[in-house]
């Protein structure tokens, strides 16, 4: 939805937060995909203003998130108060080195469209060695489950219309950063997140559209 810089800026992280915050009932069925036990340590890449994160640290051993916004990682400081068991990282995901750390969940929202085709294959390959063997990675984002990337000029009228049904009347206040995240940045193709996940070494369990653009993938670490 934004350049990175945006995310840099208060009033901006302020304005994504009240324009497109998720609540605990919208997160449910991330939560009960994941299936998080006691014994689970997991991360949570663009963990934002930290309202996942809340609901998964209460359920495992261990929770990191990451972020490139200090405005937002503020935010998430605040609604993390109590938990002891969450870790909180300033970072671009490019850069990020998870040193020691193991994980057996994983978890991204809305965040990794940022990366462009290439950076998200490099992504997932830096990222698979610090996840243990059958983990489970969950993705919810900008994915065009019936066409590629490259031809989303063409699926533009569509896509209008799919945006239109499923926002409902909040779409003209969304409208300009939808607009700009299909035209900006890099949402990919369901079937190119499944080959970048198979070159990273894991297997795609699952992929579920909430939308012709948005939906779900789950992956396995093989």
């Amino acid at each position: 939805m934004a350049k990175d810089g945006d995310w840099k800026d208060k009033d901006y992280a302020a304005h994504y937060n009240e324009l497109y915050a998720t609540s605990a009932k919208e997160f449910a069925p991330c939560l009960e995909a994941l299936d998080l036990k006691p014994e689970d340590s997991i991360i949570d890449f663009g963990c934002g203003n930290g309202s996942f994160l809340a609901l998964a640290a209460a359920k495992v051993n261990k929770a990191l998130g990451i972020d490139i916004s200090e405005p937002q990682l503020a935010e998430a400081k605040k609604n993390l108060q109590g938990l002891n068991n969450v870790e909180l990282l300033l970072t671009e995901f490019m850069k990020f080195n998870p040193g020691q750390r193991k994980f057996t969940k994983g978890f991204s929202r809305k965040a990794l469209h940022h990366l462009t085709n290439p950076e998200k294959q490099q992504f997932l390959i830096n990222i698979s060695p610090a996840f243990e063997k059958n983990a489970i990675f969950l993705m919810e984002d900008g994915i065009y489950f019936d066409f590629p990337r490259s031809e989303i000029q063409q699926n533009m009228p569509r896509l209008m219309e799919a945006c239109a049904e499923y926002y409902g009347s909040s779409w003209e206040a969304k409208k300009k950063d939808l607009l700009h995240s299909f035209n900006e940045e890099f949402a990919a193709g369901a079937s190119e997140w499944e080959s970048f996940f198979a070159n990273a070494g894991w297997k795609v369990i699952l992929k579920k559209p909430a939308s012709i653009f948005y939906g779900t993938i789950i992956a396995i670490k093989q």
